[in-house]
């Protein structure tokens, strides 16, 4: 029954010959196991999954997963990757395909729109976009295939899913303003509330970079008696960020009192200029993605805070609200509630405090509760519009 399937949760009606039919393109059963707790930056909403099934649209041998992101030389891409692959093992899905655009937004759709000659109503693209206006272009590309997509961070001012938009399955959308000011309060309070910092933004074409550095300034229109003595962005890259950071050392020297990164890769790389004039561990770091290395920097006292959206997570979850769609086993999203379609996401605000139980990598049997397909809003912190 699909209530006993690998992506249940919900019970199928008496097996006759459609039933059988259907649970031939269902994935077998699996442990469930449970998801590690995490210390979250809000209250968790768990939003009631859709209560009745659906025709099955595809077989699953039919089904193509598509992981849509910039690159995977950088540790956070590189685990959304690792998640989007966890899942397809898991629900035995052999069509994985990885699209890297390498910073280029129109790369990332005219990639898109290449894979949609073949199978679209198959394919399920799970996308964390090159920049917030590559959204709309790559939903109405869906919307016309028949293909179905998960978007993830950002999107267009007044753009929804349940707004027409059928063929948009989700938005799993980031407080990343909340982020930017959990850490800069951290931040202000390490360095005595006092002194001057320094502050490495993202690419500005983003809205998280954009919201996190808004999170610096709000916790700083707050702290008088903290400046920022200098920002440049080194567009999320930690080889853009080692000089910058050689630079500022010269510049001000001294009166650097802390270093604010929008990411974890641009603070690993103030971090090693930091080491280099022998002064890791002396000058406070904060970063956000919880990256394992960034996690390791935080356990020995070389950066004090970072927040994790989990990229596991990320790279995985719009690829099983696609395979519970394509199965049958909930609704079509056109007749889901609006906040179970552009919800915020958990965070995980990470310090010397909690470091050592987030230092491993998880195993993918920990996200295994996330895909059951009553269970895709399990990390949900209420409506995102």
């Amino acid at each position: 029954m699909a209530g006993n399937s690998r992506l249940g949760g919900l019970q199928s009606p008496p097996k006759g010959r459609r039933a059988r039919n259907r649970e031939e393109g269902h994935v077998k059963r699996a442990m469930s196991c449970p998801v590690a707790m995490m210390a979250c930056v809000a209250v968790i909403v768990v939003t009631a999954a859709p209560a009745a099934a659906a025709e099955p649209v595809c077989a699953k041998s039919e089904i193509r997963l598509v992981n849509s992101m910039r690159e995977i030389a950088q540790p956070y891409h590189a685990n959304l990757e690792k998640g989007g692959r966890w899942f397809a093992a898991w629900a035995g899905l052999e069509h994985y395909v990885l699209q890297l655009n390498q910073g280029d937004s129109d790369k990332q759709i005219s990639l898109m729109r290449l894979l949609l000659a073949t199978n679209p109503r198959c394919t399920v693209f799970n996308v964390e976009p090159n920049a917030d206006l590559v959204v709309k272009p790559m939903i109405d590309a869906a919307n016309r295939s028949g293909a179905w997509i998960v978007t993830h961070w950002a999107h267009n001012e007044g753009l929804h899913p349940f707004d027409g938009n059928d063929h948009w399955i989700a938005h799993i959308a980031v407080d990343s303003l909340g982020a930017g000011a959990a850490i800069s309060k951290l931040l202000v309070d390490a360095i005595g509330r006092t002194g001057g910092v320094v502050a490495l933004q993202g690419r500005l074409d983003t809205d998280p970079a954009r919201k996190r550095f808004a999170g610096l300034q709000q916790v700083l229109l707050q702290t008088p008696g903290v400046t920022v003595l200098d920002q440049q962005t080194a567009n999320w890259d930690r080889t853009a960020a080692f000089p910058i950071m050689q630079t500022w050392l010269t510049k001000y020297g001294d009166r650097i009192n802390g270093v604010w990164a929008a990411n974890d890769d641009m603070a690993l790389g103030a971090l090693e200029a930091l080491r280099a004039a022998g002064l890791a561990g002396k000058i406070p770091i904060v970063g956000v993605d919880g990256i394992p290395e960034a996690i390791a920097a935080v356990e020995k006292g070389e950066m004090i805070a970072t927040v994790s959206s989990d990229a596991y997570y990320q790279g995985s979850i719009g690829l099983a609200m696609g395979t519970c769609v394509l199965t049958g086993q909930v609704p079509l999203p056109a007749s889901w509630p609006k906040e179970n379609r552009e919800f915020y996401l958990k965070l995980v605000v990470i310090s010397r405090d909690n470091a050592a139980q987030y230092l491993r990598e998880p195993e993918p049997a920990a996200y295994v509760d996330d895909w059951q397909c009553d269970k895709l809003w399990s990390r949900s912190t209420g409506k995102a519009f």
